[in-house]
């Protein structure tokens, strides 16, 4: 059975819009830091763990929460998951940035895991996640920070790869 929050194109579909038009604008204008297909990589990580979170604890067997207005899947709750891709690229382009190593990664990883859950907190206040079937936002945070640990992870073994690569392609030549 289907469930409304609400019928109207309200704060939440704005939010959501809004959101994703300024991040892309500041992907495009911000200096490159990663190449197209670093980008492309990362953007499509964010895209795909929000879509891998909500597809499996916001429905059957648990169905801890709902997105947006219904509690059926529309076209903005698709948009909605794409708005997790530059939050993904903006997280790597500020750590390529900052060129962080050792303790300062626990240092990021937090100071990121609590924006995240402010953020996440926020789009609760605009209806964008309806927490009435049980979820509890305290439980985001881990999420977060495993989440993000393993993006590090990801790109710092990425970047290994890479090198490897180009080093064999320069003794080839």
């Amino acid at each position: 059975m289907e469930k409304v929050y609400e019928r109207a194109f309200g704060a939440n579909e704005w939010f959501v819009l809004a959101n994703l038009l300024i991040s892309l604008i500041l992907i495009w204008k911000l200096p490159k830091k990663l190449s197209g297909l670093e980008t492309a990589v990362h953007f499509t990580i964010g895209v795909f763990i929000g879509m891998f979170f909500d597809h499996t604890i916001s429905i059957r067997p648990w169905d801890l929460y709902d997105v947006n207005d219904t509690s059926n899947y529309q076209i903005i709750d698709l948009l909605s998951y794409i708005m997790y891709g530059p939050y993904s690229y903006f997280f790597v382009y500020l750590y390529v940035k900052l060129n962080l190593n050792g303790y300062k990664n626990i240092l990021y990883v937090t100071l990121w895991s609590i924006l995240a859950v402010l953020i996440e907190w926020f789009t609760v206040k605009l209806g964008i996640f309806h927490y009435d079937k049980g979820y509890q936002m305290a439980w985001s945070f881990p999420i977060y920070a495993f989440v993000q640990t393993l993006q590090i992870m990801f790109y710092k073994i990425s970047l290994k790869m890479e090198k490897r690569t180009n080093r064999g392609l320069s003794a080839k030549q």
